[in-house]
């Protein structure tokens, strides 16, 4: 093969390889901007008491570019929203599976002068109640409240849930010293709401093995025997 026959040679797979690379691209471009493959169809659960409005956002766009990017405005609205899980059914079609914080209690502020029932997230988000929840419930009777309060009884109630009870019938009241827990014939003082988290390992010892009945206390001590830690 003389020198021209092979420049010509490498040239024409030179210019082969580009058509077929611009094929692709232009193939690719189709699709995803093909009317076909734009959003029509969104699934979700609308019972979730939720501000869907930012869903409607992604109707008509490309179903191939679509990812969580597109939901921030979800997030934004809706600060109980923990993640989604996303899937596309082709043509058209999204499925949005939508996850949650978990709610961590009902608690009412008598403080306030028209008190009324909250739910507190596990995030510290809260939201007025409106249903009906298997959750154990807080009253705060007096006050002040420190910072950090909310995030003990987080603590505590992550803790408690570990253990063999009926968390909701689990009733908690705060009185602005001591933190009193009451489930069926026990009530336990914990004291200041401090260190909730290791109190609650004690309450659900006790409530889980029926250890005690009437009034009980948690004791301040850095004893790690779990017998030594209340008095009943």
């Amino acid at each position: 093969m003389n020198l021209r026959s092979e420049v010509e040679s490498k040239s024409f797979k030179t210019f082969t390889t580009f058509t077929l690379i611009v094929s692709i691209i232009l193939a690719l471009l189709v699709t995803i901007f093909s009317s076909k493959y734009r959003v029509s169809n969104i699934i979700y659960n609308d019972e979730l008491n939720l501000n869907y409005e930012s869903i409607q956002s992604i109707e008509n766009l490309s179903i191939w570019l679509i990812n969580d990017d597109n939901f921030q405005k979800l997030y934004e609205d809706n600060l109980n929203v923990k993640n989604l899980e996303i899937s596309k059914q082709l043509p058209n079609t999204i499925n949005i599976n939508i996850n949650l914080h978990q709610k961590i209690i009902i608690y009412t502020d008598l403080r306030d002068s028209s008190p009324s029932q909250m739910i507190l997230y596990k995030n510290l988000y809260t939201e007025n109640f409106i249903s009906e929840y298997d959750l154990p419930n807080l009253i705060i009777t007096n006050g002040p409240i420190e910072d950090g309060f909310y995030s003990e009884v987080i603590s505590f109630i992550l803790t408690v849930e570990k253990y063999k009870i009926d968390l909701s019938n689990l009733s908690i009241t705060f009185n602005g010293n001591d933190f009193l827990i009451s489930y069926s014939d026990t009530t336990i003082n914990a004291g200041k709401p401090v260190d909730l988290s290791r109190k609650g390992s004690v309450v659900g010892y006790i409530l889980e093995n029926d250890k005690c009945e009437g009034t009980v206390s948690i004791l301040d001590t850095a004893n790690d025997d779990i017998e030594t830690l209340f008095q009943c």
